[in-house]
């Protein structure tokens, strides 16, 4: 399969510009003078976006392009990723095979270079994570760390279902692993989490914060912690069950860092009294100063419909973007033990507006999948891994992302 040509790289001063240091003023010349230029390239090779709700592709609403590259790692849902310096880190993730039941669950590591278009499998020295897939991961730049927390492994039919607790960091500069945490759920004298996959995670300075998750017994939750990377400790910041939190939730998307002193959540999914799964379509906030939650109150027609989860998530800008995952309905069969109903969906939530919008970008269609991961470089995001689904009687079943998805925002939502 052919490698789309990568576009020309942003000028030093259009990287600036997205930290604020040049004034507002020419940040919007360059971005005008990157419209322009992006205007002059010939659009024929690309497809229209198939855009859900009949929405029609918009300039305004950016641009899909799909990437194929060699060395690309293998099929697998779940992994986590994290940026640092213009490269996308991907670590473990699941192949979980719904015809034949058998579930692979992986360790391996990866770093996308995204200027070049490459992907390399790293070999780390030290002792590595277990396999796992469903883990918190996040990006920890001035430290030049990646670091992953939890996750699970499970059978097919979720008899067994073993959670982690583990907390680790890969350095990228020293090329090695190293635990931080280990796997005991803590004590009166040194607290700890208990072990989880699909927390909501997010970080602030040297702070890696925690929220819910599913723990043993498929018990869902929404107690808060933070960790500390320097001295290596939790705190519990809100217990489980605590008033104004969020109710119990695993698989909510979320800003993944502060915007104006606030994380955004948003969604997930609850387990229900009778083993079954519920969507969740609520959006809250985090205040890292109070150390309060704040649900958003959405008029009609502000929210998310229907409701999205198992998607990739990302903050640019002033913006939370939710593209692709599940939606209540569609079906099973071909081997699938719960319904399955992927779609194509990107939606973005305007941080200071409150409210969401579907968006209908142009470029290549973004496919419908599921259980991927993303990560942003420069104001793009990048989502990787996941599957499809269709299954007609009982042909077909899932279909495996392997190419890198890469959404570029269109100028007005770079704002902060």
């Amino acid at each position: 399969m052919p490698t789309t040509p990568l576009p020309p790289h942003r000028p030093p001063a259009l990287r600036r510009a997205r930290h604020g240091i040049v004034p507002s003023l020419l940040r919007r010349s360059l971005f005008g003078l990157a419209l322009f230029v992006a205007a002059s390239v010939p659009l024929s090779g690309l497809a229209a976006q198939d855009a859900p709700g009949g929405a029609r592709p918009g300039s305004d609403d950016g641009v899909w392009t799909r990437l194929s590259s060699e060395g690309a790692p293998s099929a697998r849902s779940m992994p986590i990723t994290a940026a640092l310096r213009g490269s996308i880190y991907l670590f473990g993730g699941v192949h979980d095979d719904f015809r034949s039941g058998r579930t692979d669950f992986l360790n391996d590591l990866y770093r996308y270079d995204v200027h070049a278009n490459r992907w390399t499998r790293l070999d780390p020295s030290g002792d590595a994570p277990a396999p796992r897939a469903f883990a918190g991961g996040i990006a920890v730049p001035h430290r030049g760390w990646v670091v992953v927390f939890g996750g699970a492994r499970y059978t097919a039919d979720l008899s067994e279902f073993t959670p982690l607790g583990d907390v680790w960091a890969y350095d990228t500069r020293a090329g090695q692993w190293q635990t931080l945490s280990g796997l005991a759920s803590g004590s009166a004298a040194a607290p700890a989490p208990s072990a989880r996959a699909w927390p909501t995670v997010w970080r602030a300075a040297d702070q890696l914060y925690v929220f819910g998750g599913v723990e043993a017994g498929f018990r869902t939750l929404n107690d808060l912690w933070r960790f500390d990377l320097a001295t290596r400790t939790w705190t519990q910041l809100i217990a489980r069950g605590a008033a104004g939190s969020p109710p119990p939730r695993y698989s909510g998307a979320v800003t993944g860092e502060p915007h104006r002193g606030q994380v955004t959540l948003y969604g997930g999914e609850a387990t229900t009294a009778q083993g079954g799964f519920t969507f969740l379509r609520d959006t809250w906030t985090f205040d890292l100063r109070t150390q309060t939650w704040r649900q958003i109150a959405l008029a009609a027609g502000q929210d998310i419909d229907p409701p999205q989860n198992h998607g990739a998530d990302a903050l640019l800008g002033s913006g939370l973007l939710l593209a692709g995952g599940d939606q209540p309905g569609g079906s099973a069969g071909c081997g699938a033990a719960f319904p399955q109903n992927p779609t194509n969906a990107l939606w973005r939530l305007d941080l200071r507006a409150q409210s969401w919008r579907l968006l209908a970008p142009q470029g290549d269609a973004f496919p419908r999948i599921k259980r991927t991961s993303a990560a942003t470089v420069m104001g793009e995001m990048y989502v990787f891994s996941g599957f499809g689904f269709q299954c007609d009687g009982d042909t077909g079943g899932q279909t495996w992302n392997t190419d890198v998805w890469r959404y570029t925002p269109s100028y007005r939502y770079w704002g902060n």
